[in-house]
């Protein structure tokens, strides 16, 4: 018997033995590093009107992705499978949505200081993209263990690329320091409301590309 209730995104190339590393060598006697965007005292809430404002406003710039059944994983799993081609994007990932959409809502003052962020990669590469096309000053901190392609691919995209720090955490304090001398804004790439609100463009486009009544798995 065959479900058509499983929906499986295709989103970006995670090296997963990275993250890990990362978070089990992540020092644990850094002082607090303050994230107005992400305030675990403060939360925000992300509203359905600002996900679709996101939708209209990053058309222009996002490629509207491929959702493609897998035969493969159908069979597999005995079950309908679909596979949202996020890797098509220019740069390989979901996550221009969300950067693209940050980028759009930088103050003009902010912009003239630029754009700040800690990443190791797909984050970086997609603000790196943007800030391009958009003419915003990008600057990233990213860690030592970061691959080379990508400090090279975001090197030549014009963004300002400082390798420092044995991890993401170590990147992340030194960004925001830079970020407190020389001004700008910091975005990070995981729950800042405006990454959440592009990234959920995603779920716009599958209710127009699916049939109802089937779950989406992230």
């Amino acid at each position: 018997m065959w479900r058509r209730n499983v929906l499986c995104l295709k989103t970006e190339k995670v090296q997963t033995w990275r993250f890990w590393r990362s978070l089990s060598t992540a020092p644990t006697d850094s002082p607090k590093i303050f994230d107005p965007n992400c305030d675990p005292d403060n939360p925000r809430k992300l509203s359905f009107t600002e996900i679709s404002s996101a939708t209209y406003n990053i058309k222009d710039g996002i490629l509207r992705t491929e959702c493609r059944k897998s035969h493969k994983f159908s069979d597999f799993l005995g079950s309908e499978i679909f596979l949202k081609m996020e890797c098509n994007q220019v740069t390989g990932s979901f996550k221009e949505r969300g950067a693209r959409y940050a980028l759009l809502k930088v103050s003009e003052e902010d912009k003239k200081a630029g754009v700040w962020a800690a990443s190791a990669g797909n984050h970086a590469l997609a603000l790196c993209y943007h800030g391009k096309l958009l003419g915003i000053p990008i600057n990233v901190v990213m860690p030592r263990h970061a691959p080379l392609m990508k400090i090279d691919y975001c090197t030549k995209l014009g963004a300002n690329i400082i390798v420092q720090g044995k991890d993401l955490s170590a990147a992340r304090e030194t960004a925001f320091k830079l970020r407190d001398e020389k001004g700008g804004i910091y975005i990070n790439g995981y729950d800042h409301l405006d990454i959440l609100a592009g990234a959920g463009t995603i779920g716009l486009e599958l209710l127009d590309q699916l049939v109802s009544g089937m779950r989406l798995l992230g």
